[in-house]
């Protein structure tokens, strides 16, 4: 299958089907993109979740305890299908990205695995979910000066892009983990440093 052939409208309902108060977090941007990007062959794409990643996700979910787990496209994906069909965890993927075929941000392998694991995905009824976004979002080590041949779509997440302490605290959170690389993000710090003063913040790193 090609991916002209694709519905992007089903991929977009399949992933945001079941995420309750949490749509606000969930966007069109990818899927609304991909309408316009270079056809190409669909491939078949290997599922093997992180177990370390995967261990520690897992481990920090709780009834009280709300998680957000930034690591790199790929590996959220596989995540974000493990923790939905074996662990009755819904993922909510917050990617604000728009897929180009010129881009730095989002690759091929990306947009096969958005596609291939949404006719994957079990319609799950659950209370639990953990938010999920890409580490490669950006890259603060890129050379923007010998990009000349792409297109710069990385893009940063602002606090309009993540739960309030209100919000977390009106669902019944006392506190969030944030499991993520060594070298944490800037925006993501950004948004820790803030919400600590107000909520019990638990920061867990994982080698890159």
């Amino acid at each position: 299958m090609n991916l002209k052939e694709i519905d992007f409208r089903k991929i977009y309902r399949t992933w945001k089907k079941g995420l309750g108060p949490y749509r606000c977090f969930f966007r069109s941007s990818p899927f609304v993109s991909l309408q316009t990007y270079d056809d190409f062959k669909i491939k078949d794409v290997h599922e093997e979740a992180d177990e370390k990643i995967l261990s520690l996700v897992l481990n920090e979910s709780s009834d009280n305890n709300f998680v957000i787990a930034d690591f790199e496209f790929d590996k959220i994906l596989d995540i974000a299908l493990k923790i939905n069909n074996e662990n009755k965890i819904k993922p909510i993927l917050n990617i604000n990205l728009l897929f180009h075929p010129f881009g730095i941000v989002g690759t091929k392998d990306n947009i096969c695995r958005l596609i291939k694991y949404s006719d994957k995905l079990i319609d799950i009824k659950t209370n639990k979910y953990v938010m999920l976004i890409p580490y490669d979002r950006y890259d603060e080590k890129i050379n923007m000066d010998k990009m000349n041949d792409k297109l710069n779509n990385q893009y940063s997440v602002g606090f309009d892009d993540l739960p309030t302490v209100e919000f977390l605290k009106n669902l019944g959170f006392e506190g969030i983990s944030i499991v993520t690389r060594n070298e944490i993000k800037e925006d993501l710090m950004d948004y820790i440093t803030y919400i600590r003063q107000y909520i019990k913040v638990n920061l867990v790193k994982v080698d890159n």
